[in-house]
């Protein structure tokens, strides 16, 4: 468990403890609003009011139903397999490229080089038609 002191996002609680540390404060929620979240995505009756701020008094609120592996992420990765069968390591930051000569769906500029082979052409773009079609 990390100690700190941080803000609840949702109803401005204070929050020493979590079970992570957070990059940063956007997004944190106490407790008792974690678990009137969690109810209300389960499909739940939502905590009410009541239920919630009995959470927030001298009683601690019951523990969230955290998975049993919730802090695995944490634990440092397996190293690669000695055996590769030949195929060279992938480095995260480098990426594969494949070059061909295909044209954009949406304004048909011309592409000569895609993180991927295209199995379709038929709706390829290139990367400023990809960027607006997300917009």
């Amino acid at each position: 468990m990390y100690q700190g002191n941080w803000t609840c996002s949702k109803c401005g609680g204070e929050i020493t403890e979590l079970p992570f540390e957070p990059r940063n404060n956007s997004g944190l929620t106490c407790k008792a609003c974690f678990i009137k979240a969690k109810q209300a995505e389960q499909g739940g009756a939502e905590a009410s009011s009541a239920d919630v701020a009995g959470a927030a008094d001298d009683a601690p609120p019951p523990e969230p139903d955290f998975p049993d592996n919730y802090d695995a992420a944490s634990e440092p990765a397996p190293p690669p397999p000695a055996d590769l069968d030949g195929a060279e390591p992938i480095n995260p930051g480098e990426r594969k490229m494949f070059t061909g000569d295909w044209a954009c769906a949406g304004c048909g500029a011309p592409i000569t080089q895609l993180p991927f082979e295209p199995r379709n052409t038929s709706n390829l773009k290139c990367l400023d038609c990809f960027k607006q079609s997300k917009a």
